[in-house]
């Protein structure tokens, strides 16, 4: 995620992110807030993570109370850490601004070589129309996804549409697959419509994506729900590997 996010602002930091650090060049821990790019244009909901992201690194575990004083609390918010020792401390942080948040932890998957990534980006089928999502379909994708519904959700998908790599299935011109990444590099929001589903679509979109972050020099990885289990299977077929660890997923209830 780290890695994604300096990749991110060195191709013109759409999203607007930061790197913290506590100390250089020997640093200790690192952070990735965003900034407030969408606060120009909306005001927060409920639950809105766009606005408030953030990701962390650690060598040293005592950093880790250093690194949750720079969190906006007050704020909804997100955060996201491949190391799971940040959960007691994010628990107990919450529980003394009285911060209601849901912890998820996520598979993650992620390709480990460009020469086994290129084998299994060519398996995708011939004669099949692919291209990048346009803000045409800004809609289409956030009707699909978990989290939309809400302007600032469409304001998110479409600036992941126009600063980020993505693959579109068509049939007939109209999309029946796809896959994007998000601010931090990882694919995310696949979908392929109920009718089309069981074909490989998703297979297809992934690996195409999977190419054209290749040709980019960009890292490929994703996170999977624990009951996600097709998707899992999926992303091993493509040959991505498991990590050991997973995706510390929080998100702010307030």
């Amino acid at each position: 995620m780290i890695y994604g996010s300096l990749f991110s602002i060195l191709k013109g930091n759409p999203f607007n992110l930061e790197v913290l650090v506590d100390s250089w060049p020997n640093y200790g821990a690192v952070m990735t807030p965003s900034g407030n790019y969408f606060l120009i244009i909306v005001a927060p909901p409920v639950w809105d993570p766009y606005i408030n992201s953030y990701s962390f690194f650690v060598r040293d575990e005592n950093r880790i109370t250093t690194v949750l004083e720079h969190i906006n609390w007050k704020q909804a918010f997100e955060m996201q850490s491949m190391q799971e020792c940040f959960i007691n401390k994010i628990k107990y942080e919450a529980e003394q601004r009285n911060v209601d948040i849901d912890i998820s932890l996520l598979r993650t998957y992620y390709q480990g070589t460009q020469k086994e990534a290129h084998k299994h980006a060519q398996r995708h089928h011939k004669n099949q129309e692919f291209c990048s999502l346009s803000s045409a379909y800004v809609s289409l994708v956030d009707d699909s996804w978990t989290f939309g519904g809400s302007f600032a959700s469409q304001a998110y998908v479409n600036l992941c549409i126009k600063s980020q790599p993505s693959c579109c299935l068509l049939n007939s011109g109209i999309p029946v697959s796809w896959v994007l990444s998000d601010h931090y590099g990882a694919m995310r929001m696949l979908h392929t419509v109920p009718q089309e589903r069981r074909k490989g679509l998703g297979t297809s979109v992934c690996s195409v994506l999977s190419e054209i972050m290749i040709k980019q020099g960009r890292p490929i990885y994703c996170h999977v729900e624990e009951e996600n289990i097709p998707s899992q299977f999926m992303f091993k077929g493509l040959g991505l590997q498991e990590t050991k660890c997973k995706l510390l997923w929080v998100r702010s209830n307030s």
